[in-house]
This record gives C-alpha cells, structure tokens and sequence, in this order.
C-alpha cells in the first residue's frame, strides 16, 4: 500500500524531511466507519534517539496496543519539523515533541490537536533548561566572553536548543545574529555537543533537567544521555548559561480520535512508567516519575515566544 504525498497543508517555516515523511499504511483504509483506526501511529525524532534506544521502542509500542486494545507502530522521523508535519496532516496520531513544535502546530491546527499531557521530572518538576556550554579547556566562562565566538544551535525548530536562548539573548542585548561571529545549526541536541568536543564551535546549546548531579549531566537531558553512553565526560566541559524554566515537552493528540480512544491513549501513557518501566525509559530517554496532565495555560509562554520569534523575523525580512 503506497503512502499518500503530503499536500494537504503548507507548513511555513518546516521544512519537509524527504523520506522522513513517508508512512507506510496511512492511506484510506486506516480507519473503520466510525472513524476507529484500525492501527495507531506514534511519531518522534530520531535526533534524540540512539539505536539502542530505538530498538527499545517495540516494548512501548507492544504495551500501548495490548493496554488500548489497537495496535500500535511508530512513524521515525529525521527531524523535529518531521514529525510536526506528519501530525499536521493526519499522519499520526501523537507523539511527544519540543514545545516549540507543538506551538507551531497549534498555531496552524488549532483546536484539532491539544497536548493533554507532559512528563514529571525525578524530582516532579514538570520543566527543564537550556544550557549553553564550551569545553572545559577553554577560556570562555561567562556569556559575555562568547562576544564574538562560534555557536552550534541544536536545531531551528528546537525550544531549548534555539528558540528559548535566542529569546533570552536577545532580552540581554545579545541578538545572535551580531554577539555571535558565526552560529550553526548542528542538527541534532548530541551533534550540538560534538560540535565543541571536535573543536567545530566555541560554544553549543543543549537541554538538561537542570537538578541532579551535574557529574551525571543532571536527571535527564542530552549529556545525561551521553554520559551514560559513554560518549560525553562532564568534566570536558563548562555550562557558562542556563535558561529559566521551560515546560517540559508535551505528549500531542489529535482531537479527531473518538474521545473514548483518546482517554484510553492517555491513561496507558499515565500507567506506562509503572506498568513497564522498560518501555517507559525506552521511549522518555530518563527516570522521571512519569506523564502526568498538563494544566491549562501550561503552554502559553512558549506560545508567546513564538509569536515574538516571528515578529522578529518578519521586521528583518
């Protein structure tokens, strides 16, 4: 059965990530008369994801079909924009995604998708940072040192990675696109961190919980991640900024799904981390105490940032 091509909507400021966004099965058939699916589709970024912890998934998906009683498979997407757009166009049905994402989507979805959940940190916090960091060897250790330096953002569709720093930068009379000699987009949180390992940029930006042990890189985050891979020593570098709070990532739905279907989606998601701690850490990447509601409101900054990023772009267009 041949994927449909993505037409249905334009998607301004996404790019579309070529294979990325093909989806085998997602044509007509996939839902009953009653507007049922036969099979659910979760979506997420590669761009957070080894191979170890992609091959894990299948615990996650086994256990959302047996507890909701539908199938389940997952759509992989090679960047964040991938699996906005595969949402946008009914090509899945949730997933968990930046916040910065989920804000574009929902200023072209509207009330067609909502974000009923987010994740507790270990300590029940429902936020994290972003940091900016350099290698230990270096001789930046304040922000003002980076006047002039090279950057690696992780990815332009990122919160933490982009979109929250260039936001705050600006509020501290640090616009990136004059502090900074040069700035880069890495592809990817773990490529932001290779970029200053190798040498490619003075400085990267990342996301961590923010509590914990720094020795561990935090709770959850990129460098815990790569610390416990073993691929990243914390004494190799230095975190000279950390953000203020944002909300943790939401876990986004379309509301087209039956509403039965739809609670029943969010209570196994609620169960997971206690029903198969395997499967919860395969698809979160941490330890923290599981999804829980996202209040009302939860998202509003971030909506507002967004609003403000594209004023900006728009006044220097």
């Amino acid at each position: 059965m041949t994927s449909p091509l993505i037409t249905r909507r334009a998607f301004g400021g996404l790019m579309a990530g070529g294979a990325a966004l093909a989806l085998t099965g997602c044509s007509e058939g996939r839902f009953d008369a009653n507007g049922y699916p036969r099979w659910l589709v979760s979506g997420f970024s590669v761009l957070e994801t080894n191979p170890a912890r992609i091959g894990a998934l299948t615990d996650y998906e086994n256990f959302i079909g047996r507890d909701v009683g539908i199938p389940l498979r997952s759509f992989r997407a090679a960047g964040y924009s991938g699996v906005s757009l595969a949402m946008m166009n009914d090509q899945i049905d949730f997933g968990i995604m930046g916040p910065a994402n989920y804000a574009t989507i929902k200023k072209e979805m509207g009330d067609a998708v909502d974000a009923p959940l987010t994740m507790a940190e270990s300590d029940g916090k429902t936020s994290y940072v972003s940091v900016i960091f350099v290698k230990a060897s270096s001789d930046v250790h304040t922000l003002d040192d980076l006047k002039g330096k090279t950057i690696a953002f992780a990815d332009v569709n990122s919160a933490s990675g982009y979109l929250i720093p260039r936001y705050y930068l600006r509020k501290e009379g640090k616009d990136p696109e004059h502090f900074f000699s040069r700035y880069i987009f890495a592809g990817g949180h773990e490529q932001s961190v290779s970029s200053v390992l190798n040498g490619t940029t003075v400085a990267g930006v990342t996301w961590a919980s923010g509590v914990g042990d720094v020795k561990k890189g935090f709770t959850r985050g990129i460098l815990q991640r790569m610390v416990q891979a073993g691929t990243l020593n914390m004494d190799d570098i230095r975190i000279v900024w950390t953000s203020g709070p944002i909300p943790n990532g939401p876990f986004v739905m379309r509301q087209g799904l039956p509403a039965d279907l739809r609670k029943k989606i969010i209570d196994a998601h609620i169960r997971l981390r206690e029903a198969d701690r395997a499967a919860f850490e395969a698809l979160t990447g941490g330890q923290g105490q599981g999804f829980v509601p996202a209040p009302p409101g939860f998202y509003d900054v971030i909506f507002e940032i967004k609003r403000e990023e594209e004023a900006s772009r728009r006044a220097k267009a």
